[in-house]
C-alpha cells in the first residue's frame, strides 16, 4: 500500500520505491540505552544475528563453503563482528535482533533458530554484558540503512569470519551455526530456493 502511494508522487525520487519500503516497516533507530534491558546483576541484555546466504552453486567448486556470512566493521577498527546491538523493553528478543541487524548491517531475512547466549565483557572493560546470537538467512540486502555512513558491511567465507572476528564469544557463535548446517545439510534444490540475489 505504502509503495503504491509513493509511486503517486509527482516528483523523481533518487531511490527506488522497493529500497524505501522495507525501512518504513521498522521503527526509527534508536539510540541511548535508557529503555534497554538488564539481567539481575546489572549486565546488559544485547541480541543480534549472523546473517548468512548460501553461495550459488555456479560459484563454488567442491573444497569451497556452501555458505557465506555477513560481517560489518567494528567502530573501533579492530576487525569486523556481528550486527548486535541492545535488547529494548517494549521489544522481544527476535524484534531486537532483527531490528540491530537492519540497522547495522542493512540486510532482512529469517531468523532460524537462537544458537546460543554468552558472556562478555563490555569495550570498557568494567561490566559484563549477555549477548545472545540468532541465525538469520538473509532474503534481501537493503541499498539504504540507518548506519549506512558509520559501518561497511561485506559477505566473507566462515574461515574469514574466524580469522578476521576478534571475539572470541561471537566465533563460538559462527561454531554453532556451522554445526547447525552440518547436522541439517540441504539438498541442492533447496539451496537453490534459498540462495540470496
Amino acid at each position: 500500500m505504502l509503495a503504491s502511494l509513493i509511486e503517486k508522487i509527482p516528483v523523481k525520487l533518487s531511490v527506488p520505491v522497493e529500497d524505501m519500503v522495507p525501512l518504513v516497516s521498522y521503527r526509527p533507530p534508536r539510540s541511548g540505552r535508557h529503555s534497554q534491558r538488564y539481567d539481575k546483576r546489572g549486565s546488559r541484555l544485547v541480541v543480534g544475528c549472523i546473517p548468512y546466504r548460501y553461495k550459488k552453486p555456479d560459484e563454488m567448486n567442491s573444497k569451497d563453503e556452501m555458505i557465506e556470512v555477513l560481517v560489518i566493521n567494528a567502530q573501533n577498527g579492530k576487525g569486523v563482528l556481528f550486527p548486535k546491538g541492545g535488547w529494548e523493553n517494549d521489544e522481544s528478543m527476535e524484534e531486537a535482533a532483527v531490528r540491530e541487524t537492519m540497522e547495522e548491517a542493512g540486510v532482512v531475512g529469517n531468523i532460524e533458530c537462537k544458537l546460543g547466549k554468552w558472556s562478555y565483557e563490555s569495550k570498557r572493560k568494567s561490566t559484563v554484558h549477555e549477548g545472545h546470537m540468532f541465525s538469520m538467512l538473509v532474503k534481501q540486502e537493503l541499498d539504504l540503512w540507518p548506519e549506512k555512513n558509520t559501518r561497511t558491511r561485506k559477505w566473507v567465507t566462515i574461515s574469514r569470519a574466524r580469522e578476521e572476528c576478534p571475539h572470541l564469544w561471537m566465533r563460538e557463535a559462527l561454531e554453532e551455526l556451522v554445526s547447525r548446517q552440518q547436522m541439517q545439510p540441504r539438498t541442492q534444490e533447496e539451496v537453490d530456493r534459498t540462495t540470496c540475489n
